[in-house]
């Protein structure tokens, strides 16, 4: 994932508008309250394989998760309840099967919207064809799923 800066920074003032500047994405962290549960939930829905953590190899340091692309998902344990934020506030998962992760979602009797909030409802209304569903991980973070594999990028 790549993300444009150079437009932004020109608009706040920060750059002149010739500048180029990219970002790449990374990875993203999240905090989890049982993180052996939450790496086994990404195997699982989504497919994603666990790899090493550098340095960090002692038990409760971050474990990382390959997301494709070169970015990482890193699962911190925490002690305290986590509360999740509102569904607007996600990240996206593109799978090449979204009816696996649906099946998935259905056996471990976990739930799903669409994009209006249906519950049980895939989204098919976008113009390019994408269906996409929202679910919450383990401790609630929301996942946007989508079938966008074959979307060529922006």
């Amino acid at each position: 994932m790549r993300f444009k800066l150079a437009a932004l920074a020109a608009v706040a003032g920060i750059m002149p508008a010739a500048a180029s500047a990219q970002a790449t994405m990374n990875h993203v962290a999240i905090n989890v309250t049982d993180q052996a549960r939450s790496v086994a939930y990404y195997e699982e829905a989504f497919g994603l394989s666990e790899i090493p953590a550098p340095l960090n190899a002692a038990p409760g340091h971050p474990r990382w998760m390959r997301l494709g692309n070169g970015v990482e998902l890193h699962i911190q344990a925490i002690k305290v309840p986590f509360t999740p934020p509102p569904r607007i506030i996600h990240f996206a998962l593109t799978v090449k099967d979204l009816d696996r992760v649906i099946a998935f979602l259905k056996r471990t009797n976990r739930t799903w919207t669409d994009y209006a909030g249906k519950v049980g409802e895939i989204n098919r209304t976008r113009t390019d064809g994408v269906r996409q569903i929202f679910t919450q991980d383990p401790d609630g973070y929301w996942i946007e799923v989508n079938d966008a594999a074959d979307r060529p990028p922006r």
